[in-house]
C-alpha cells in the first residue's frame, strides 16, 4: 500500500441551498473541508467570506468573516467566526514590517464585534485576495510537491498556469506580505503556499470549493502518475507486533517514557498503532528521512520540530534492554535539542528538551502533549505529515525547514504566550477513582475532571459508572477526559485491566482514589463469615489490589499521589458494625504503612475520614436504622448531626471532593501519611 488521499467531491447543492444565509453557507463549506482528512488538520487552515453589512451606526461597510483564532474548521460556528472591517485590515498592505503581536493587535482593532473571537493569523492573507470567498488548506497533495528540493518547479509541472507559488517564508505578516506582492492574481485560481498549503478563492463558496477540488484533483493526478508502480515503504526494517503483545510492551513502557518526556512538565501520551501507523514506523524510510521535520510549520507547534526514531525491535529485546535502549534514544535526541537550542535561543527560555513524536517500530507512534485531546491532535498531525513524507519521495527528495526557520517557528511569539497561560489545578494528571458510580466517588471524579484532570473511573456498576462518565465528559466539553468500566474490586484481573486501560490511553497514572465500599450493620454474633470477609475483601483486600497496580505504573514514572477512603469508623468504634469498622481501621494504618513505604519513591499516599455524607449508602442506613428504632427518617438524621460538634449533616459529597482534590493537588505536595477528616467534627473520631 502507498499512502495517498484523495479529495472525493461532497459539495451538495440541494443541501446548501436550503441555507440562505451566506454565513451558513460559509460554515457548511468549512464543515465540509474540516471533514476531510486529506484537506483539513488540526495544524491550520481557514475560510472566510467578504459581504456588505451596515455597521452599528447603520453605516454600509465591507466586512471579512473569518475563522477564529484557535478554532478547528470542523468546530466552527458563526460565534466563532471573526467579523473584521475590510477596509480596516488592508492598511496592512502600507506596512512594510510588523511583529506577531503588532499584527495581532492590529487585527483585534478590526473586529465590529467585540464579542468576537480574535480572528486567524492568516486573516491578512483573506483580506489581500479580492475574491469574496477564500479557503486555505494545508493539503496532502500541494504538501507533498513543496516538501521537496524542487518545490516551484513540480508545482508548476503539475498544476500549471491555474496557481501562482509563493516560496516559503514565516506565516504571519511576512506571508500575508508575500501574497500581497503577487499583485493582480489573473485567471489565476489558487496560490501555492510553499510548506503552508493552498489558497483558492471563488465568488462564494461553492465556486471556491469548485477551485480547490480542481486544483487538488490535478496534483493527485501527478502524483499518482510518479507513484506509478514505486512504494517507498516496501523496504521493511522492523515487523510489526502482534497486538496482545503490543499492548504488553506499551504497558510497561509507556509509563516510564511518560516520566521520561514529562520534564518540565506534565505530558499525557496518545498512540497511533493502526496498520498505517505501524506500516511507516517499521519502514527503512522512516529511519532515514523522518528527522528531517514535519510537513508544514504549523505542526511543529503540536508536533515539535523533529520527532524521534527509534531504531530498534523494542518487542523482541529483554525488558531491562528494551528500557535501556529507549532511554539511550531520548538522551540523544535531547543532546541534540539542547545543542540545537544554544545554536539559536536568542534569549528565549528552553521549551524542554524532549520530543512530542515518538516513532517505535513495531508498536506505534506516541504523541505527547498537554491532555489527550491535544495529543490525539497531535498525532492525527504527524500521520499527515508521513503520509507526505512518502508522497514526497515518490516524486523528489523529502526536504523541510532548514534548522534556524524550523526553530524560529517552534518559538513563534504567539504561542509561547498561549504555554504561559494559568492552568487549572489537575491539568495534566490522571486520575483512577474507584467505587465511581455514584456518591463520593462520583463526586470526585467530577472535580477532579472540572479541575482539568482526566479521570477513569470504576464501578461494579459497570452502565452506572459509564453513564456518569458520559455526563463527567458532557460537563467539562471534552470525551476524551473521562471513562467508565466495570470493574470488580475485589477482581486481580479486573483491577488489572483497568489500570491497564488507563496506561493505554492516557500513558500513564498520577492519581489513584480507592473508594469503592461496601456495609452491613448488625449485631457481631450475627454476622456471617461470609459478611465479614465481604467487608475485609472490598474495603482492604480491593485497595490493596488497587494500589498495587497503581505503584506499578507510578513508580517507573517517577511518583504519584495516593488517597485512600478510611472513614471515620477507622478511629470511632460504631455500634453493631464492627465488620466495617475493622476493615477501615486497617485501611487508615495501611495508608500509614504504605506512605513510609513510598515515599522514597515520590508517591505521596493521604487518607479521609468522612462521615455522614449524603451518599446512597447512608441513605439506606439512615432508613434501616429509623426502622430498627421505630423512628422517623428525618429523626434518625438528627440523631446523627448532634454527633458531630457543627451540628451538620448529612454532608454533601462535594465536600468530601474538595478534601480529596486538596490530597491530590500540589498544595499537599509535602504532605504524606497524614488523614483529612471530613465529618463535621466528631469527638471520639479525632485523630491522635
Amino acid at each position: 500500500m502507498v499512502y495517498s488521499l484523495r479529495v472525493d467531491y461532497r459539495w451538495d447543492d440541494a443541501l446548501a441551498s436550503g441555507l440562505p444565509d451566506p454565513i451558513d453557507r460559509l460554515l457548511y463549506f468549512a464543515h465540509l473541508v474540516g471533514a476531510d482528512p486529506s484537506l483539513f488538520q488540526a495544524g491550520g487552515g481557514g475560510v472566510s467570506l467578504k459581504r456588505r453589512e451596515q455597521d452599528f451606526a447603520g453605516r454600509d461597510i465591507d466586512v471579512l468573516w473569518v475563522k477564529g483564532s484557535g478554532v478547528y474548521l470542523p468546530d466552527l460556528t458563526r460565534a466563532t467566526l471573526s467579523p473584521l472591517r475590510l477596509d480596516g485590515v488592508r492598511l496592512l498592505a502600507h506596512r512594510s514590517s510588523m511583529t506577531e503581536e503588532e499584527m495581532s493587535d492590529f487585527t483585534a482593532s478590526c473586529l465590529i464585534d467585540v464579542r468576537a473571537p480574535l480572528p486567524s493569523v492568516q486573516a491578512p492573507i483573506h483580506a489581500f485576495i479580492p475574491h469574496a470567498c477564500v479557503v486555505h488548506t494545508l493539503d496532502f497533495a500541494t504538501q507533498a510537491l513543496t516538501d521537496t528540493t524542487k518545490k516551484d518547479a513540480l508545482v508548476r509541472e503539475a498544476l500549471g498556469d491555474e496557481v501562482r507559488y509563493v516560496g516559503y517564508v514565516r506565516p504571519g505578516f511576512p506571508l500575508a506580505k508575500a501574497v500581497q506582492s503577487l499583485g493582480d492574481l489573473g485567471k489565476a485560481r489558487g496560490i501555492v503556499l510553499g510548506k503552508h498549503g493552498l489558497v483558492t478563492w471563488g465568488k462564494d463558496p461553492k465556486e471556491c470549493y469548485d477551485s480547490l477540488h480542481a486544483i487538488l484533483g490535478r496534483a493527485e493526478e501527478y502524483l499518482g502518475r510518479a507513484r506509478a508502480g514505486r512504494d517507498p515503504l516496501d523496504r521493511r526494517r522492523h515487523p510489526a507486533v502482534a497486538p496482545d503483545r503490543r499492548r504488553e510492551v506499551l504497558r510497561r513502557l509507556l509509563p516510564p517514557l511518560r516520566g521520561r518526556l514529562s520534564k518540565p512538565r506534565r505530558v499525557l501520551l496518545h498512540v497511533d498503532d493502526s496498520e498505517e501507523a505501524l506500516r511507516f514506523a517499521g519502514s527503512d524510510l522512516a529511519r532515514q528521512v523522518s528527522r528531517r521535520g514535519m510537513s508544514a510549520p504549523e505542526y511543529i507547534l503540536r508536533c515539535g520540530r523533529q520527532p524521534l526514531h527509534v531504531d530498534a525491535d523494542l518487542a523482541s529485546l529483554p525488558e531491562a534492554e528494551a528500557e535501556a535502549k529507549l532511554w539511550a534514544e531520548v538522551e540523544v535526541f535531547e543532546e541534540d535539542y539542547r545543542l540545537s537550542f544554544a545554536k539559536h535561543a536568542r534569549g528565549h527560555e528552553m521549551l524542554g528538551p524532549a520530543p512530542r513524536i515518538v516513532i517505535l517500530p513495531g508498536i506505534g507512534i506516541v504523541a505527547a502533549a498537554k491532555d489527550k485531546r491535544a495529543a490525539e491532535v497531535a498525532s492525527g498531525c504527524y500521520r499527515h505529515v508521513a503520509r507526505v513524507l512518502v508522497a514526497a519521495e515518490t516524486v523528489d527528495q523529502f526536504r523541510f525547514l532548514e534548522e534556524a526557520s524550523a526553530f524560529e517557528f517552534e518559538y513563534w511569539p504567539l504561542d509561547l504566550a498561549a504555554l504561559r497561560k494559568p492552568e487549572k489545578e489537575l491539568a495534566r494528571r490522571v486520575a483512577l477513582v474507584t467505587g465511581a458510580a455514584s456518591g463520593i466517588g462520583r463526586a470526585i471524579a467530577l472535580r477532579f475532571a472540572q479541575e482539568g484532570g482526566h479521570v477513569v473511573l470504576t464501578d461494579l456498576d459497570g452502565d452506572a459508572v459509564s453513564r456518569v462518565a458520559r455526563e463527567i465528559g458532557d460537563a467539562v466539553g471534552d470525551p476524551r477526559r473521562a471513562i467508565g468500566l466495570r470493574a470488580d474490586a475485589r477482581d486481580e484481573r479486573g483491577t488489572a485491566g483497568a489500570f491497564e486501560r488507563a496506561v493505554l490511553e492516557f500513558g500513564g497514572l498520577d492519581i489513584l482514589v480507592c473508594n469503592a465500599g461496601f456495609v452491613q450493620p448488625g449485631p457481631f454474633e450475627g454476622t456471617e463469615l461470609s459478611t465479614w470477609q465481604r467487608h475485609f475483601d472490598v474495603n482492604l483486600t480491593g485497595y490493596f489490589l488497587a494500589v498495587r497496580e497503581a505503584v506499578r505504573i507510578m513508580k517507573p514514572q517517577g511518583g504519584g499521589t495516593i488517597i485512600l477512603n478510611a472513614s471515620k469508623a477507622a478511629f470511632s468504634a460504631p455500634l453493631e458494625n464492627a465488620a466495617y469498622a475493622s476493615s477501615k481501621a486497617a485501611v487508615a494504618h495501611l495508608a500509614r504503612c504504605l506512605a513510609l513505604e513510598l515515599g522514597p519513591a515520590g508517591i505521596r499516599v493521604n487518607y479521609f475520614n468522612a462521615d455522614f455524607i449524603d451518599t446512597p449508602m447512608i441513605r439506606t442506613m439512615v432508613r434501616e436504622r429509623a426502622a430498627q428504632k421505630g423512628i422517623s427518617e428525618e429523626a434518625q438524621l438528627e440523631e446523627y448531626r448532634k454527633r458531630n460538634l457543627l451540628k451538620v449533616g448529612p454532608i454533601p459529597p462535594e465536600a468530601v471532593a474538595e478534601a480529596a482534590l486538596f490530597l491530590a493537588s500540589d498544595r499537599s505536595r509535602y504532605t504524606t501519611g497524614s488523614v483529612l477528616t471530613v465529618d463535621g467534627g466528631l469527638p471520639d473520631a479525632l485523630p491522635r
